[in-house]
């Protein structure tokens, strides 16, 4: 019974997220202000669609100091475990989320990122990476955060894999800080995540999508722990490479940490940065 009340709840939740994100396409404005209204719409349905699910996220800070409470374009940099992370990061911060092409093709979730004004990139071919790196710097330098899932593809939940760089350059290029955010889901029906049951929720190696979503509706709860770290100037390192091997060791430290025992109520956030999804994919870093 959980599971159909849940996916009659979902058909609703995505046609209505569909028609306001359409009717937000066709209005008479400027790419900037329909971006903005986008990313207004898609931080609304995240923190909805947190409720449904039935996930409880936990937002803290690690060293506040160097966040700025206005809006503000960062890349946000986060570690990727399941398709819900994008719903964890979409309702803590307002931002545009760079995914890839293959999910662009594979649906529910390609028309989802669409229709939330989603950046999609092919990390497998250098020749469109200046163009990627064009759009990624076109949003930041018009102050809307951009959220990067730099590992390139989901994992078992073990460790952090090493990140991929390239897409670094366009918050070089425009100065923008980046944002480390750890993400760590702590809890599945009130009990520790372990290997047994981790499955449940991440999403990750040759399992489909259609194939795990029943799994994560027959859940009561899942508790996630988002941990916001302190944001890396970019004037202050050499390379996209330092920066990235900056941000994964401040990532992997808070990832391998004692999860925060407090939680708040489904779908809230606490400690959100006011202001400013992805099919798993192999490739090679560029």
């Amino acid at each position: 019974m959980r599971i159909v009340i849940k996916s009659i709840a979902i058909v609703l939740f995505l046609l209505l997220y569909a028609l306001i994100a359409l009717g937000i396409m066709a209005l008479p404005a400027g790419r900037a202000r329909k971006q903005a209204r986008l990313t207004g719409n898609v931080m609304f349905f995240a923190r909805l669609g947190l409720r449904i699910l039935g996930i409880r996220v936990s937002s803290r800070r690690l060293k506040r100091k160097g966040i700025r409470a206005r809006p503000v374009n960062y890349l946000i940099i986060a570690n990727h475990l399941s398709y819900t992370d994008i719903l964890v990061v979409g309702a803590l911060m307002p931002s545009v989320f760079i995914t890839s092409v293959e999910l662009k093709h594979t649906f529910p979730l390609g028309m989802l990122a669409w229709l939330g004004g989603s950046i999609f990139v092919e990390r497998r071919s250098p020749a469109g990476l200046k163009q990627e790196i064009r759009q990624i710097e076109q949003v930041l330098a018009e102050g809307t955060a951009v959220a990067l899932f730099p590992e390139g593809t989901t994992s078992d939940g073990d460790t952090v894999r090493p990140f991929k760089n390239s897409l670094i350059t366009a918050a070089i290029s425009t100065g923008s800080s980046l944002l480390p955010v750890c993400i760590r889901y702590t809890k599945v029906n009130g009990h520790p995540v372990r290997m047994h049951n981790r499955d449940l929720v991440y999403y990750y190696g040759g399992t489909t999508f259609f194939e795990h979503l029943p799994r994560l509706l027959k859940l009561r709860t899942i508790d996630v722990e988002c941990v916001v770290l302190r944001p890396i100037s970019t004037h202050q390192h050499h390379s996209r490479k330092d920066l990235a091997t900056r941000a994964h060791a401040l990532i992997r430290a808070a990832y391998h940490e004692r999860p925060s025992v407090r939680h708040r109520s489904a779908g809230t956030a606490h400690g959100a940065i006011p202001g400013s999804v992805s099919r798993r994919q192999a490739d090679e870093d560029r």
